[in-house]
C-alpha cells in the first residue's frame, strides 16, 4: 500500500517538474499523502468497514514491523550474518541457520540484509553496486530523458524498490526486472534503427 502511494506521489511530480510546473510538482506529493491519510481515517473511523482488514489492523496497532514478523527476521539476518562474516552463510543458508529449516518463505524480507547474511561483505558490496549504483544511474539518466518517460519508469520501479526492502528475496525476478527497466532509461532508438530492424525481419 505504501509502495503504491509512493509511486502515485512521486511519478506525476517528476513529470510536472520536468514540464516546468515546479509549484504543482511540489504540491502534488503533499496532496496525495493528504488524500491517503483522509481515506485511511475514514476507514478507521468506521469499525464495521475496518473489521477484518489486516492492513488497517496493523496500522492501528502501531507496530506493523513487529506484528508482521519483519523485525524478528531482520534481527535474525543481522545476527546470523554477523556470525558468518566476512563470507556469509551461503546462498539459501539463512532459513536453515535461523532454525527455519527448508522453509524458503522465511527469508530475511529485506534484499540488502539477505545479501549481507548469505553473501557476507562481498554480497553486500555487489548488492550496493547493482542496486545502489543502478538507482544513481537511473536518476542521472532520467534527468536527460523526457519527463513523461522518466515518470513512467518511476511509477513502475518505485513500488518494487520499496517492496524489496520489506518483502521478497534475491531470487525474485521483479527486482531484477525493475533494475533493468530503470537502466533502460539509457537506451534510445532512432527511426533508422527501427527501419533497419524491420528490414532484417526482427
Amino acid at each position: 500500500l505504501a509502495a503504491l502511494v509512493l509511486a502515485l506521489a512521486v511519478a506525476p511530480a517528476v513529470a510536472l517538474w520536468r514540464a516546468g510546473r515546479r509549484g504543482r510538482a511540489l504540491l502534488w506529493p503533499g496532496a496525495v499523502l493528504a488524500a491517503a491519510g483522509l481515506m485511511l481515517a475514514v476507514v478507521m473511523g468506521d469499525p464495521p468497514l475496518a473489521a477484518g482488514l489486516r492492513t488497517v489492523e496493523r496500522l492501528a496497532e502501531g507496530e506493523v514491523a513487529q506484528s508482521s514478523g519483519r523485525l524478528a527476521l531482520w534481527h535474525a539476518a543481522l545476527e546470523r550474518g554477523g556470525e558468518a562474516l566476512p563470507w556469509g552463510l551461503g546462498t539459501g543458508g539463512f532459513s536453515i541457520a535461523a532454525g527455519h529449516g527448508e522453509r524458503r518463505g522465511l527469508y530475511p524480507h529485506n534484499h540488502m540484509l539477505e545479501a549481507l547474511a548469505e553473501g557476507g561483505l562481498p554480497g553486500l558490496l555487489f548488492w550496493l553496486l547493482a542496486f545502489g549504483g543502478g538507482a544513481a544511474a537511473a536518476v542521472a539518466l532520467g534527468a536527460r530523458n523526457e519527463g513523461w518517460r522518466a515518470a513512467r519508469v518511476a511509477a513502475l520501479v518505485l513500488p518494487v524498490a520499496l517492496s524489496v526492502m520489506v518483502s521478497t528475496d534475491l531470487g525474485n525476478r521483479m527486482a531484477w526486472f525493475a533494475l533493468g527497466l530503470a537502466l533502460g532509461l539509457g537506451v534510445t532508438s532512432e527511426g533508422r534503427d527501427v527501419r533497419a530492424l524491420r528490414q532484417a525481419g526482427l
